[in-house]
């Protein structure tokens, strides 16, 4: 019983939820070395009791000689409560930081599979460093 305290971090993920998802194309998508994808993240955070409620919504932009291709976003929200001890006592923070390094796999994957069923190919986005990012 000791070993499994020594593994919980004190958190749980009580839902995750896909509150915004949206796909724009357009019919003659250039392929290429020239294309520019712009990823834009935003993390929100909120604090009611023992309860992290974490939006993140990330946006990609494929643009290729200034002409908007591709645009992708998604938006979700995962709810973490506070269960048993933890060392961390910012619950703000947890939110920007692990609470979003939670969700971000999940959308990165839906804007896979979205980028796939448009008939672009994977569009696969690198993981992200989101203490780096909260400190930016």
């Amino acid at each position: 019983m000791e070993e499994q305290d020594k593994l919980e971090s004190g958190f749980q993920i009580n839902n995750m939820i896909l509150l915004e998802s949206s796909f724009k194309r357009i019919n003659n998508v250039s392929f290429g070395d020239n294309i520019g994808n712009d990823l834009s993240i935003n993390v929100d955070v909120n604090v009611k009791d023992k309860t992290i409620i974490v939006a993140e919504e990330v946006s990609v932009v494929q643009k290729f000689q200034e002409t908007e291709q591709v645009n992708i976003k998604v938006k979700m929200v995962g709810i973490f409560d506070v269960i048993g001890n933890s060392t961390i006592t910012d619950l703000n923070e947890f939110g920007r930081v692990n609470g979003a390094a939670i969700i971000f796999p999940y959308i990165r994957e839906h804007i896979t599979n979205l980028s796939l069923k448009g008939g672009i190919g994977p569009i696969l986005l690198p993981p992200v460093n989101f203490t780096k990012l909260k400190q930016e």
